[in-house]
């Protein structure tokens, strides 16, 4: 199995191998992280060390995961576009991008370079575990080169589809709140609004009422982790089913503690307009992939007013 590779920013607060792993990788215990690092599967900078290893910033961390069981995940996809260079399809609400916590060979990226056989296929850009929708991948090395300069300098034009607790406005709403990694906290993933943050502007445009909440069409303008998902907590309509900005940090690391994870209760963040220029030709790719299936999943409640 191929080796996870981190290098280290250290924060404000000096920590330790374990306490770095503990805190940024949940899906193992204390116990667990410390049996590995003992084992000989996490390194620093090529080295095996113990436990109370002290980190700086740009220690490089591999961690060489054992073989082992994976959570199942929901598989299925649509092909939206492809061609010698890239790749686009639309993914379910139960399979992350990339590898990522106990996800290693259940990944999309792993799974296509599986099943279409495309072992150099890279993913350009990720999307969360629970949200489904547009993902683009690059077929070879340069085309994954041109497409992640043009996401860095936001020449790639994304929307989402998400439903939204409460009754949001009927106008529009603009949200500019710089984020930056939570300090604070147990939950260290989560991003907080903070004037240190790094910019980060939403535009939210209601679409539609639904009973105890909104259809809503979300454009990220700059490309910021969680962005979406912390504005419009930020707004006081969280994304309905979102465990981490949705609810608290207690209920939030009860659910991750609680094993097998139910994709049907997932996050209601659907990416549903995706539009790049072509690494190649500079043709404009305009994808869109309708939101039906995030409705459904909500209407069993009601119906759109």
């Amino acid at each position: 199995m191929p080796k996870l590779s981190f290098q280290y920013v250290r924060h404000a607060i000096p920590e330790t191998l374990l306490e770095f792993l503990v805190r940024r990788f949940r899906y193992h215990s204390v116990l667990e992280w410390e049996e590995r690092i003992r084992g000989g599967h996490v390194t620093v900078n090529g080295k095996q060390v113990m436990p109370g290893h002290l980190l700086e910033t740009r220690h490089r961390i591999i961690y060489d995961r054992p073989p082992g069981p994976e959570p199942a995940v929901d598989a299925r996809y649509r092909v939206l576009f492809e061609d010698e260079h890239v790749l686009a399809v639309s993914k379910s609400g139960n399979i992350p991008t990339s590898p990522s916590g106990k996800y290693w060979a259940n990944c999309l990226v792993h799974m296509l370079q599986r099943e279409r056989d495309l072992p150099g296929l890279r993913a350009v850009h990720r999307l969360d575990r629970e949200t489904s929708g547009i993902n683009l991948f690059a077929k070879h090395r340069e085309a994954a080169r041109t497409l992640g300069l043009d996401f860095q300098a936001g020449r790639v034009g994304k929307g989402y589809a998400t439903i939204l607790c409460g009754e949001f406005p009927r106008r529009g709403v603009y949200v500019s709140a710089p984020l930056r990694d939570a300090r604070s906290g147990a939950v260290r993933i989560r991003q907080e609004v903070h004037p240190d943050g790094r910019p980060a502007q939403t535009r939210f445009v209601l679409r539609a009422r639904l009973p105890a909440a909104s259809l809503v069409q979300a454009e990220p303008l700059t490309g910021r982790t969680h962005q979406i998902r912390a504005h419009a907590a930020l707004l006081g309509h969280p994304v309905c089913g979102d465990k981490l900005y949705g609810q608290s940090e207690e209920a939030f690391l009860a659910w991750v503690q609680g094993g097998e994870r139910n994709g049907e209760e997932r996050q209601l963040l659907h990416a549903s307009e995706l539009a790049f220029a072509h690494p190649y030709t500079g043709k404009r790719i305009e994808l869109r992939d309708a939101e039906r299936e995030l409705v459904q999943l909500y209407l069993g409640k009601g119906e759109v007013r």
